[in-house]
């Protein structure tokens, strides 16, 4: 099996040879540039999609960047407090603290894992765009060209504005331009939160009440791998010997907080009896070694695998999956959909939140060198927070 590395090393060298015969071959008058580290695909073709797109449905137009400039602003402020007391939540060991996890196929997550973000983020990126060149329209700004990226494990896409008729704007309509596509984003959250609360009802119209405990992974040489537990498999129950009775007792595990109730309340390492949907039984000693972290737990004991409630299919051509993959995929678009009006409006280089800075600070400050120290601070600060909330979590 391949490494991360030597996965990353393939990667890598099929870039630099594609690179090559791009050169070679000339194909960059078909809109196709290929670089040592990704590929860009430029084209026109979309243009006129867009512009009737921004020409078309004004009220709708409108009552989403109305409503959505006031969510990037709740949202925004909402998360920006969060992750400037996120870091003390950590050292102290909240319950309420969290980490910002940079999502790097192969690195930080499982390429399997990886390709369940591919949905979400398409569902992110290409609304972004559309929204960017929707405005251009609607403002009087041409659009030069549109496309996507790839740039080793990450793509999205792109709108490009024409740079003279961007320039001759108001600051007003740049503003506009360059906040529309977070405000879409925050439209879509709010949409997204909708179907999160909604998940239960929507699950129950083809599956019935929680009966079980669905295995979803199992980290390997952990002792549901080595007794032979596979995904897909369902626990029902949860026995252990008692000593008085002289026999097994078992608990129903008809759901992720039965078993997680179980697994606190018996923390000895000695044999678990479990009970399978179709019947089965197998014997478990636990670990208290959490496969998450390979470090040693006091309080919490594991068998090394992750679960979901399992939810029985009303109909025998169903999937016990949809439950799983459905909510898995509604709370993905959720969090990407939150963090990218956040990490947009972030003063950071290159982010629309840092442009629109930029207007801002022009109109205000005349004064060169005090506006590039303005700028310049806030980005270090905007930059720290970040930072710190993604690196703390590793060295804790």
């Amino acid at each position: 099996m391949l490494t991360t590395f030597q996965i990353i090393l393939i990667v890598l060298m099929g870039l630099l040879i594609l690179s090559f015969i791009g050169n070679m071959l000339n194909l960059q008058k078909y809109g196709i540039y290929i670089i040592p580290i990704g590929i860009i695909f430029r084209t026109k073709f979309f243009n006129k999609i867009l512009e009737k797109m921004g020409d078309k449905g004004k009220r709708f137009w409108k009552f989403m960047y109305d409503t959505g400039k006031i969510l990037t602003g709740i949202i925004s402020i909402g998360l920006l407090g969060f992750f400037i007391v996120n870091p003390f939540l950590i050292l102290f060991n909240s319950p309420g603290s969290i980490g910002i996890q940079l999502i790097i196929p192969g690195v930080t997550i499982d390429f399997k894992i990886a390709l369940l973000f591919i949905l979400p983020i398409l569902v992110v990126l290409i609304p972004h765009e559309i929204a960017h060149a929707v405005m251009a329209r609607r403002e009087g700004i041409e659009i030069k060209s549109s496309g996507v990226f790839l740039v080793l494990v990450f793509f999205g896409g792109f709108v490009e504005l024409l740079q003279d008729s961007l320039e001759k704007a108001e600051d007003k309509s740049k503003i506009k331009v360059l906040l529309n596509g977070s405000a879409i984003n925050a439209v879509f959250s709010l949409f997204f939160v909708a179907l999160f609360f909604l998940t239960p009802a929507i699950v129950s119209i083809g599956y019935g009440p929680s009966d079980g405990v669905l295995i979803t992974n199992i980290y390997d040489d952990y002792p549901a791998d080595t007794v032979g537990i596979e995904v897909g498999d369902v626990i029902v129950s949860i026995g252990k010997y008692n000593d008085s009775l002289g026999e097994i007792v078992y608990s129903p595990a008809l759901s992720v907080s039965d078993y997680n109730t179980i697994m606190l309340t018996n923390l000895e390492a000695d044999p678990f009896y479990i009970t399978l949907l179709d019947s089965s039984n197998i014997t478990i000693i636990p670990t208290k070694i959490n496969p998450s972290s390979n470090t040693t737990s006091s309080s919490n004991i594991y068998l090394g695998v992750n679960i979901y409630n399992y939810y029985p299919p009303k109909a025998s051509w169903q999937t016990i999956w949809f439950p799983y993959y459905w909510d898995l995929q509604i709370t993905y678009t959720l969090n990407i959909s939150l963090m990218a009006v956040f990490l947009n409006m972030l003063p950071l280089v290159m982010t629309d939140g840092d442009k629109i800075l930029q207007i801002y600070l022009k109109k205000k400050v005349s004064e060169e060198s005090k506006y590039k120290k303005i700028l310049n601070g806030i980005r270090i600060v905007s930059l720290l927070i970040l930072v710190i909330n993604i690196v703390l979590p590793m060295l804790l």
